[in-house]
């Protein structure tokens, strides 16, 4: 088995983070192509909110991923940011959501660049929980129901 180029997996990442998000009955959307600052458009509360996706893949394990490129100068602006751990062997995906703020903690500028690291990552968000994106009302539902 081999890796997809970085753009299938990137247009594979924005597409499946569009499906999810419409699963859970948000309402998603991908950018236009070039769109600057954001990969997925997703309506919260009524707002429009920006997601930048960024997709990793991985042959035997999830520790094989030990960065996310972000482009913060081109890509700092967006609202939320999904990192994708991709699982090829069952072309599964882990998705960690998140907020603009969280995504800047994790990030180690570079010149020419920057990352998010994934132990950092993992750390601070629990997969697939989009409960960052739920309405407001269910967001209130759900801490009451966590506390």
């Amino acid at each position: 088995m081999e890796k997809l180029s970085s753009q299938q997996a990137g247009t594979l990442g924005e597409l499946l983070t569009v499906a999810k998000l419409n699963t859970l009955g948000l309402a998603a959307y991908m950018s236009p192509e070039g769109a600057p600052g954001h990969d997925v458009i997703v309506v919260v509360d009524g707002h429009p909110r920006s997601i930048e996706v960024k997709t990793r893949q991985f042959l035997r394990r999830p520790t094989e991923i030990t960065r996310w490129p972000v482009e913060m100068q081109k890509k700092g602006q967006a609202d939320f940011f999904v990192f994708i751990e991709l699982d090829l062997r069952t072309m599964s995906p882990t998705f960690y959501l998140l907020t603009n703020a969280q995504a800047r903690a994790t990030f180690r500028d570079y010149i020419g660049g920057g990352n998010c690291y994934p132990p950092e990552v993992r750390r601070l968000i629990r997969p697939n929980d989009f409960s960052e994106l739920l309405p407001s009302a269910a967001r209130v539902e759900t801490s009451s129901a966590i506390a």
